[in-house]
Protein backbone atom coordinates (compact mmCIF):
# COMPACT_ATOMS: atom_id res chain seq x y z
CA UNK A 1 0.00 0.00 0.00
CA UNK A 2 1.49 3.08 -0.83
CA UNK A 3 1.92 6.07 1.52
CA UNK A 4 -0.09 9.28 0.65
CA UNK A 5 0.96 11.95 2.42
CA UNK A 6 -0.95 14.62 0.77
CA UNK A 7 -4.17 12.52 1.22
CA UNK A 8 -3.50 12.08 5.16
CA UNK A 9 -2.78 16.29 5.27
CA UNK A 10 -6.20 16.51 3.54
CA UNK A 11 -8.30 14.10 5.66
CA UNK A 12 -6.05 16.07 8.30
CA UNK A 13 -5.84 20.08 7.55
CA UNK A 14 -10.24 20.23 7.88
CA UNK A 15 -10.23 18.98 12.11
CA UNK A 16 -7.03 21.30 12.94
CA UNK A 17 -8.06 24.41 10.92
CA UNK A 18 -11.64 23.98 13.04
CA UNK A 19 -9.52 23.78 16.28
CA UNK A 20 -7.08 26.47 15.27
CA UNK A 21 -10.18 28.50 14.10
CA UNK A 22 -11.93 27.97 17.06
CA UNK A 23 -13.38 31.63 18.55
CA UNK A 24 -12.52 30.58 22.16
CA UNK A 25 -9.49 28.93 21.91
CA UNK A 26 -8.06 31.80 19.85
CA UNK A 27 -9.27 34.02 22.93
CA UNK A 28 -8.07 32.24 24.98
CA UNK A 29 -4.17 32.04 23.72
CA UNK A 30 -4.75 36.37 22.85
CA UNK A 31 -5.71 36.49 26.40
CA UNK A 32 -3.03 34.97 27.61
CA UNK A 33 -0.40 36.20 25.51
CA UNK A 34 -2.18 39.61 26.32
CA UNK A 35 -1.18 38.92 30.13
CA UNK A 36 2.37 38.41 28.69
CA UNK A 37 3.85 41.62 30.44
CA UNK A 38 2.16 40.68 33.56
CA UNK A 39 3.89 37.41 33.42
CA UNK A 40 7.14 38.65 32.70
CA UNK A 41 7.47 41.48 35.58
CA UNK A 42 6.66 38.97 38.06
CA UNK A 43 9.32 36.63 36.84
CA UNK A 44 11.82 39.12 36.91
CA UNK A 45 11.09 40.88 40.12
CA UNK A 46 11.21 36.94 41.20
CA UNK A 47 14.99 36.62 39.56
CA UNK A 48 15.89 39.37 41.01
CA UNK A 49 14.93 38.23 44.64
CA UNK A 50 16.26 34.70 44.04
CA UNK A 51 19.66 34.83 42.95
CA UNK A 52 22.00 32.76 44.41
CA UNK A 53 25.25 35.34 45.23
CA UNK A 54 24.86 35.07 49.31
CA UNK A 55 26.23 38.79 49.40
CA UNK A 56 23.80 40.38 47.23
CA UNK A 57 21.07 37.67 49.44
CA UNK A 58 22.48 39.13 52.16
CA UNK A 59 22.33 43.07 51.20
CA UNK A 60 18.40 43.16 49.81
CA UNK A 61 17.24 40.74 53.36
CA UNK A 62 19.30 43.37 55.61
CA UNK A 63 17.85 46.34 54.25
CA UNK A 64 14.24 44.90 53.35
CA UNK A 65 14.61 44.69 49.84
CA UNK A 66 13.65 41.48 49.54
CA UNK A 67 9.92 42.80 50.67
CA UNK A 68 9.66 45.25 48.15
CA UNK A 69 11.21 42.52 45.19
CA UNK A 70 7.77 40.59 46.49
CA UNK A 71 5.63 42.86 46.05
CA UNK A 72 5.49 43.25 41.79
CA UNK A 73 5.08 38.94 42.30
CA UNK A 74 2.49 39.11 44.65
CA UNK A 75 0.72 41.28 42.62
CA UNK A 76 0.98 39.94 39.15
CA UNK A 77 1.76 35.73 39.07
CA UNK A 78 -0.17 35.30 42.26
CA UNK A 79 -3.85 37.16 40.85
CA UNK A 80 -2.53 35.77 37.08
CA UNK A 81 -6.38 34.51 37.10
CA UNK A 82 -7.94 37.80 37.81
CA UNK A 83 -5.64 39.35 34.99
CA UNK A 84 -6.59 36.22 32.69
CA UNK A 85 -10.36 37.30 32.79
CA UNK A 86 -9.97 40.84 31.90
CA UNK A 87 -8.00 39.73 28.95
CA UNK A 88 -9.22 36.51 27.69
CA UNK A 89 -13.21 38.17 27.62
CA UNK A 90 -11.80 41.23 26.32
CA UNK A 91 -10.37 38.96 23.34
CA UNK A 92 -13.46 37.13 23.00
CA UNK A 93 -15.78 40.00 22.90
CA UNK A 94 -13.56 41.84 20.35
CA UNK A 95 -13.88 38.91 18.36
CA UNK A 96 -17.67 39.64 17.80
CA UNK A 97 -16.47 43.10 16.47
CA UNK A 98 -17.37 44.91 19.72
CA UNK A 99 -15.57 46.91 22.16
CA UNK A 100 -13.74 44.46 25.00
CA UNK A 101 -13.44 47.01 27.94
CA UNK A 102 -16.89 47.03 29.10
CA UNK A 103 -17.41 43.65 29.33
CA UNK A 104 -13.96 43.13 30.88
CA UNK A 105 -14.86 45.33 33.64
CA UNK A 106 -18.22 43.12 34.10
CA UNK A 107 -16.20 39.90 33.67
CA UNK A 108 -13.52 41.06 36.85
CA UNK A 109 -16.77 42.35 38.99
CA UNK A 110 -18.13 38.24 38.29
CA UNK A 111 -15.31 36.70 38.97
CA UNK A 112 -14.65 38.39 42.70
CA UNK A 113 -18.62 37.48 43.01
CA UNK A 114 -17.63 34.13 43.02
CA UNK A 115 -14.27 34.26 45.38
CA UNK A 116 -15.85 33.91 48.84
CA UNK A 117 -14.71 36.27 51.29
CA UNK A 118 -12.40 35.97 54.20
CA UNK A 119 -13.46 37.66 57.44
CA UNK A 120 -10.75 39.48 59.33
CA UNK A 121 -10.06 42.70 61.27
CA UNK A 122 -8.36 45.60 60.53
CA UNK A 123 -5.87 47.48 61.96
CA UNK A 124 -8.30 49.70 64.29
CA UNK A 125 -9.99 46.53 65.43
CA UNK A 126 -12.96 46.57 63.21
CA UNK A 127 -14.40 43.32 62.08
CA UNK A 128 -13.62 43.53 58.01
CA UNK A 129 -14.19 41.26 54.84
CA UNK A 130 -11.23 40.99 52.89
CA UNK A 131 -10.92 39.26 49.54
CA UNK A 132 -8.33 36.08 50.08
CA UNK A 133 -5.57 35.67 47.15
CA UNK A 134 -6.31 31.87 47.29
CA UNK A 135 -8.25 31.60 44.11
CA UNK A 136 -6.92 34.86 42.63
CA UNK A 137 -3.47 32.86 41.28
CA UNK A 138 -3.01 29.59 39.31
CA UNK A 139 -5.92 27.59 41.41
CA UNK A 140 -8.19 29.92 39.79
CA UNK A 141 -7.00 29.89 36.33
CA UNK A 142 -9.58 27.76 35.39
CA UNK A 143 -12.45 29.22 36.77
CA UNK A 144 -10.87 32.03 35.04
CA UNK A 145 -11.28 30.45 31.84
CA UNK A 146 -14.89 29.55 32.23
CA UNK A 147 -15.93 32.87 34.06
CA UNK A 148 -14.33 34.80 30.41
CA UNK A 149 -16.06 32.58 28.22
CA UNK A 150 -19.20 32.66 29.93
CA UNK A 151 -19.43 36.42 30.42
CA UNK A 152 -18.18 37.37 27.10
CA UNK A 153 -20.69 34.97 25.65
CA UNK A 154 -23.71 36.64 27.42
CA UNK A 155 -22.26 40.01 27.22
CA UNK A 156 -22.30 39.85 23.40
CA UNK A 157 -26.05 38.16 23.06
CA UNK A 158 -27.30 40.68 25.56
CA UNK A 159 -26.26 43.77 23.26
CA UNK A 160 -27.30 41.95 19.89
CA UNK A 161 -30.91 41.95 21.12
CA UNK A 162 -30.89 45.67 21.94
CA UNK A 163 -31.10 45.42 25.64
CA UNK A 164 -28.77 48.13 25.93
CA UNK A 165 -29.24 51.79 27.07
CA UNK A 166 -29.48 53.85 24.10
CA UNK A 167 -28.11 57.72 24.05
CA UNK A 168 -28.51 60.48 21.97
CA UNK A 169 -25.63 60.59 19.59
CA UNK A 170 -24.74 64.03 20.59
CA UNK A 171 -23.51 62.31 23.93
CA UNK A 172 -19.59 61.51 23.23
CA UNK A 173 -18.82 58.17 22.31
CA UNK A 174 -16.94 57.11 26.01
CA UNK A 175 -20.15 57.75 27.90
CA UNK A 176 -21.98 56.19 25.29
CA UNK A 177 -20.13 53.04 25.89
CA UNK A 178 -20.17 53.46 29.77
CA UNK A 179 -23.88 53.38 29.72
CA UNK A 180 -24.23 50.54 27.11
CA UNK A 181 -22.35 48.13 29.78
CA UNK A 182 -24.65 49.21 32.42
CA UNK A 183 -27.79 46.96 31.53
CA UNK A 184 -25.71 43.97 30.66
CA UNK A 185 -23.54 44.19 33.77
CA UNK A 186 -26.55 44.13 35.96
CA UNK A 187 -27.93 41.31 34.39
CA UNK A 188 -24.71 39.02 34.13
CA UNK A 189 -23.76 40.22 37.90
CA UNK A 190 -27.39 39.16 39.00
CA UNK A 191 -26.30 35.58 37.24
CA UNK A 192 -23.70 35.40 39.43
CA UNK A 193 -24.70 36.10 42.36
CA UNK A 194 -26.91 33.42 42.06
CA UNK A 195 -24.40 31.25 40.85
CA UNK A 196 -22.48 32.19 44.16
CA UNK A 197 -25.22 31.90 46.33
CA UNK A 198 -25.99 28.18 45.53
CA UNK A 199 -22.40 27.02 45.44
CA UNK A 200 -22.55 28.91 49.11
CA UNK A 201 -24.96 26.25 50.25
CA UNK A 202 -22.88 23.26 49.01
CA UNK A 203 -20.53 21.05 50.62
CA UNK A 204 -17.70 22.74 48.08
CA UNK A 205 -18.53 26.62 49.78
CA UNK A 206 -17.89 27.98 46.37
CA UNK A 207 -17.72 27.11 42.68
CA UNK A 208 -13.92 27.91 42.50
CA UNK A 209 -13.32 24.70 44.83
CA UNK A 210 -16.38 22.88 42.62
CA UNK A 211 -14.33 23.57 39.51
CA UNK A 212 -10.62 23.40 41.19
CA UNK A 213 -11.44 19.82 42.37
CA UNK A 214 -13.32 18.44 39.39
CA UNK A 215 -11.57 19.79 36.99
CA UNK A 216 -8.37 21.65 37.39
CA UNK A 217 -6.92 19.71 39.54
CA UNK A 218 -7.61 15.85 37.66
CA UNK A 219 -6.47 18.00 34.47
CA UNK A 220 -3.47 18.97 35.73
CA UNK A 221 -2.54 15.97 37.19
CA UNK A 222 -2.55 14.34 33.74
CA UNK A 223 -1.37 17.38 31.71
CA UNK A 224 1.58 17.26 33.94
CA UNK A 225 2.48 13.93 33.80
CA UNK A 226 5.44 12.92 31.50
CA UNK A 227 3.25 10.35 29.40
CA UNK A 228 1.32 13.47 28.34
CA UNK A 229 3.79 15.84 27.32
CA UNK A 230 5.74 13.05 25.16
CA UNK A 231 2.29 12.53 23.43
CA UNK A 232 1.83 16.24 23.09
CA UNK A 233 5.51 16.13 21.72
CA UNK A 234 4.72 13.77 19.43
CA UNK A 235 1.82 14.80 18.11
CA UNK A 236 2.54 18.60 17.27
CA UNK A 237 5.64 17.52 15.15
CA UNK A 238 3.89 14.92 13.29
CA UNK A 239 1.11 17.50 12.56
CA UNK A 240 4.35 19.75 11.47
CA UNK A 241 5.59 16.83 9.01
CA UNK A 242 2.04 16.93 7.39
CA UNK A 243 2.52 20.99 6.96
CA UNK A 244 0.18 21.58 9.77
CA UNK A 245 0.95 24.59 12.57
CA UNK A 246 1.16 21.36 15.08
CA UNK A 247 1.91 23.62 17.43
CA UNK A 248 -0.31 26.51 17.43
CA UNK A 249 -3.18 23.20 17.87
CA UNK A 250 -1.47 21.45 20.48
CA UNK A 251 -0.40 24.25 22.88
CA UNK A 252 -3.95 26.50 22.43
CA UNK A 253 -4.88 22.95 24.80
CA UNK A 254 -2.60 22.50 27.12
CA UNK A 255 -1.53 26.18 27.60
CA UNK A 256 -4.07 26.59 30.56
CA UNK A 257 -2.95 23.64 31.90
CA UNK A 258 0.64 24.09 31.89
CA UNK A 259 0.37 27.67 32.73
CA UNK A 260 -1.39 27.03 35.66
CA UNK A 261 1.49 24.49 36.82
CA UNK A 262 4.42 27.37 35.97
CA UNK A 263 2.26 29.67 38.12
CA UNK A 264 1.96 27.49 40.88
CA UNK A 265 5.91 26.85 40.69
CA UNK A 266 6.51 30.01 40.71
CA UNK A 267 4.27 31.26 43.93
CA UNK A 268 5.61 28.42 45.83
CA UNK A 269 9.41 29.47 44.85
CA UNK A 270 8.44 33.37 45.72
CA UNK A 271 6.90 32.20 49.26
CA UNK A 272 10.10 29.95 50.09
CA UNK A 273 8.39 26.96 49.40
CA UNK A 274 9.55 23.86 47.27
CA UNK A 275 8.63 23.87 44.10
CA UNK A 276 5.82 20.90 43.10
CA UNK A 277 6.05 20.51 39.26
CA UNK A 278 8.70 19.00 36.73
CA UNK A 279 6.54 19.62 33.76
CA UNK A 280 5.07 22.80 32.53
CA UNK A 281 4.91 25.62 29.86
CA UNK A 282 8.81 26.01 30.89
CA UNK A 283 9.92 22.77 31.18
CA UNK A 284 8.59 22.36 27.50
CA UNK A 285 10.08 24.86 25.98
CA UNK A 286 13.01 24.51 27.51
CA UNK A 287 13.85 21.28 26.31
CA UNK A 288 12.05 21.80 23.06
CA UNK A 289 13.92 25.21 21.98
CA UNK A 290 12.77 25.74 18.59
CA UNK A 291 11.62 22.12 17.82
CA UNK A 292 15.60 20.66 17.88
CA UNK A 293 16.23 22.59 14.49
CA UNK A 294 18.97 24.69 15.83
CA UNK A 295 21.23 21.63 15.91
CA UNK A 296 20.28 21.52 11.76
CA UNK A 297 21.06 24.52 11.29
CA UNK A 298 24.47 24.36 12.43
CA UNK A 299 24.87 21.61 10.59
CA UNK A 300 24.16 23.02 7.54
CA UNK A 301 26.49 25.72 8.13
CA UNK A 302 29.34 22.98 7.51
CA UNK A 303 27.32 21.72 4.23
CA UNK A 304 28.86 21.06 1.25
CA UNK A 305 26.15 22.08 -0.99
CA UNK A 306 25.49 25.32 -2.24
CA UNK A 307 21.62 25.42 -1.44
CA UNK A 308 22.18 23.56 2.41
CA UNK A 309 25.23 25.90 3.09
CA UNK A 310 23.21 29.11 2.12
CA UNK A 311 20.43 28.12 3.85
CA UNK A 312 22.18 27.74 7.42
CA UNK A 313 23.74 31.21 6.74
CA UNK A 314 20.42 32.76 6.72
CA UNK A 315 18.70 30.37 9.17
CA UNK A 316 21.07 30.21 12.07
CA UNK A 317 20.38 33.56 13.63
CA UNK A 318 16.68 32.85 13.31
CA UNK A 319 16.89 29.64 15.13
CA UNK A 320 19.10 31.06 17.89
CA UNK A 321 16.11 33.05 19.17
CA UNK A 322 14.10 29.91 18.31
CA UNK A 323 12.77 30.94 15.32
CA UNK A 324 12.12 27.91 13.01
CA UNK A 325 10.08 28.60 9.93
CA UNK A 326 13.09 29.70 7.70
CA UNK A 327 14.07 25.90 7.77
CA UNK A 328 11.21 23.75 8.06
CA UNK A 329 10.18 25.75 4.80
CA UNK A 330 13.13 25.96 3.43
CA UNK A 331 14.88 22.36 3.80
CA UNK A 332 11.71 21.46 3.52
CA UNK A 333 11.09 19.41 6.59
CA UNK A 334 7.39 19.71 5.73
CA UNK A 335 6.87 15.91 3.78
CA UNK A 336 10.22 14.95 3.67
CA UNK A 337 11.21 11.44 4.91
CA UNK A 338 14.11 12.13 4.90
CA UNK A 339 14.47 13.80 7.98
CA UNK A 340 11.23 12.90 9.66
CA UNK A 341 12.27 11.08 12.85
CA UNK A 342 14.95 13.60 13.60
CA UNK A 343 12.15 15.83 13.44
CA UNK A 344 9.58 13.97 15.20
CA UNK A 345 11.53 12.49 17.94
CA UNK A 346 13.86 15.39 18.63
CA UNK A 347 11.90 17.09 21.00
CA UNK A 348 10.79 13.71 22.34
CA UNK A 349 14.80 12.34 23.00
CA UNK A 350 15.08 16.21 24.85
CA UNK A 351 11.94 16.11 26.87
CA UNK A 352 13.18 12.42 28.01
CA UNK A 353 16.61 13.71 28.95
CA UNK A 354 14.62 17.00 30.59
CA UNK A 355 12.96 15.18 33.02
CA UNK A 356 15.72 12.66 34.14
CA UNK A 357 17.90 15.38 35.04
CA UNK A 358 15.48 17.24 36.49
CA UNK A 359 14.29 13.97 38.70
CA UNK A 360 18.01 13.24 39.60
CA UNK A 361 19.01 16.52 40.71
CA UNK A 362 20.88 18.01 37.65
CA UNK A 363 19.16 20.43 36.59
CA UNK A 364 16.74 22.17 39.35
CA UNK A 365 12.94 22.18 39.09
CA UNK A 366 11.74 25.40 37.31
CA UNK A 367 10.50 27.84 39.16
CA UNK A 368 8.04 29.30 36.91
CA UNK A 369 10.46 32.05 36.16
CA UNK A 370 8.91 33.16 31.96
CA UNK A 371 11.78 34.17 29.82
CA UNK A 372 10.50 36.83 27.00
CA UNK A 373 9.48 35.24 24.01
CA UNK A 374 12.83 35.17 21.79
CA UNK A 375 15.59 35.07 24.39
CA UNK A 376 18.34 32.85 23.09
CA UNK A 377 18.84 29.22 23.77
CA UNK A 378 21.20 29.19 27.05
CA UNK A 379 20.72 32.63 28.10
CA UNK A 380 16.83 31.50 28.10
CA UNK A 381 18.30 28.25 30.32
CA UNK A 382 19.75 30.35 32.73
CA UNK A 383 16.54 32.90 33.01
CA UNK A 384 14.15 29.92 33.77
CA UNK A 385 16.91 28.33 36.26
CA UNK A 386 20.10 28.11 36.58
CA UNK A 387 24.01 27.81 35.53
CA UNK A 388 22.92 24.13 35.58
CA UNK A 389 20.22 24.79 33.28
CA UNK A 390 21.67 26.91 30.71
CA UNK A 391 24.45 24.33 30.55
CA UNK A 392 22.12 21.35 29.79
CA UNK A 393 20.75 23.63 27.41
CA UNK A 394 24.51 23.72 25.41
CA UNK A 395 24.37 19.51 25.89
CA UNK A 396 21.03 19.64 23.64
CA UNK A 397 22.27 21.50 21.21
CA UNK A 398 25.28 19.07 21.01
CA UNK A 399 22.80 16.20 21.19
CA UNK A 400 20.74 17.63 18.42
CA UNK A 401 23.20 18.23 16.30
CA UNK A 402 24.05 13.87 16.36
CA UNK A 403 21.13 13.52 16.24
CA UNK A 404 20.36 15.43 13.16
CA UNK A 405 23.75 14.81 11.66
CA UNK A 406 23.14 11.36 9.66
CA UNK A 407 20.48 11.96 8.02
CA UNK A 408 21.52 15.55 7.25
CA UNK A 409 24.96 14.09 5.44
CA UNK A 410 22.29 12.08 3.32
CA UNK A 411 20.22 14.78 2.41
CA UNK A 412 23.93 17.40 1.81
CA UNK A 413 24.87 14.46 -0.29
CA UNK A 414 21.43 14.08 -2.33
CA UNK A 415 21.72 18.14 -2.88
CA UNK A 416 25.23 17.78 -4.30
CA UNK A 417 25.08 15.26 -7.04
CA UNK A 418 21.83 17.36 -7.78
CA UNK A 419 23.70 20.65 -8.26
CA UNK A 420 26.43 19.01 -10.13
CA UNK A 421 23.53 17.64 -12.55
CA UNK A 422 24.52 14.04 -11.65
CA UNK A 423 20.68 13.30 -10.53
CA UNK A 424 17.70 15.22 -11.19
CA UNK A 425 16.18 17.03 -8.21
CA UNK A 426 12.62 16.10 -7.80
Amino acid sequence: MKFNSAQIQRKIQPLVNKISNNRYLKAMMGGMMAAMPATIIGSLAALLKSLPIAPYQNFITSNGIDKYLQLPVTLTTNILALIFVFCITYSLVESFEQKGIGPSVVAVISFLILTPLQATKNSWGQDVSVIPMDWLGSTGIFTALIVAFVVGRLYVSIVERGWTIKMPESVPPFIKDSFSSLIPGIIISTIFVIISAIFASTSFGSIHEFIYKLLQAPLQQLGGSFGAVIVVAILAQTLWLFGIHGSMVVMSVMMPIWVALDTANLAASSAGQPVPNVIGQNFFSLCTYGGTVLGLAILMLTAKSQRFKMLGKLSIVPALFGITEPLIFGTPLVMNPVFALPFVFGNVISLILGYIATIAGFIPKLTGIAAPVGTPIIIKGFIVGNWQTAVFQFVLILIWIGLWYPFFKIADNKAIKEESGEVQEQ
